[in-house]
C-alpha cells in the first residue's frame, strides 16, 4: 500500500458532505461554532439569566436569542451554537460570570454538524434513532440527545424549510464519517 502522505481529518471530510434524494437533503453545516456551558450554582437557571440576561431554555428545548442558539442539555448545562465569533463571545462572558464554578468549553473542532431536511427527513432519522420525530414529540425548538445507530448524538428541530421539517444533527467528529455514510446509504435506499 502506497503512502500518499495526505491525511484527511474526519471533520474536514464531513464538511464536504451533501446528499440529496427524493424529498430529502443532507448537508454539512460548516462554520458553526459550538460551546458547552456548565455551571455548579445552587440555582443554575437564575445564574444563566443573570449572566446572559435571558430566560434559559426549558428542558429539551432550544432558544434562538439573536445570532446564537442555546439548547438545554441537563440541569445547569447548555449547548451554544452559531457563528464562531458569536459563540466565543457568549462562552467568554459566561466564563467570566462563572469564575471557578463553571466549565465553559469551546467544542467547535470536536464536533461535526449536519442539517437534514425535507418530507422524508423523519423516516430517514427513524431508521437510525428510537426517538419520535412527529410534530408533537419533536416540535420546532425541541432539542434532545439520543442514540444514532451505534453512537450518541444531539438533535434539534429547526424552523421548517419550504414547509418541510428541518433537523440539526451534531456528532462527535470521530463519528461524523460513520453517521454520514449511514444517512447517505439510507437516503440512497441502499441496504445497510
Amino acid at each position: 500500500m502506497a503512502d500518499t502522505g495526505a491525511i484527511t481529518p474526519a471533520r474536514a471530510a464531513a464538511n464536504d458532505l451533501l446528499v440529496e434524494g427524493t424529498d430529502v437533503r443532507l448537508a454539512a453545516e460548516t462554520g458553526l461554532g459550538m460551546a458547552k456551558l456548565q455551571i455548579l450554582a445552587v440555582d443554575p437557571d437564575a445564574w444563566f439569566e443573570q449572566a446572559l440576561g435571558l430566560v434559559p431554555p426549558s428542558a429539551l428545548t432550544e432558544i434562538e436569542p439573536g445570532p446564537v442558539a442555546i439548547a438545554w442539555l441537563a440541569p445547569g448545562e447548555w449547548l451554544v451554537t452559531g457563528g464562531e465569533a458569536d459563540v466565543e463571545r457568549v462562552r467568554l462572558r459566561c466564563a467570566e460570570a462563572a469564575g471557578g464554578l463553571g466549565l465553559m468549553v469551546d467544542i467547535t473542532h470536536a464536533r461535526a454538524t449536519f442539517e437534514l431536511s425535507g418530507a422524508a427527513a423523519r423516516s430517514i432519522l427513524a431508521a437510525h434513532c428510537p426517538l419520535d420525530f412527529g410534530n408533537e414529540a419533536m416540535p420546532v425548538g425541541a432539542a434532545k440527545r439520543s442514540m444514532f445507530s451505534d453512537t450518541g448524538f444531539f438533535i434539534s428541530r429547526r424552523a421548517d424549510r419550504d414547509g418541510q421539517p428541518c433537523f440539526r444533527l451534531i456528532f462527535d467528529q470521530a463519528m461524523a464519517g460513520y453517521a454520514g455514510r449511514m444517512l447517505g446509504a439510507t437516503i440512497a435506499g441502499a441496504a445497510l
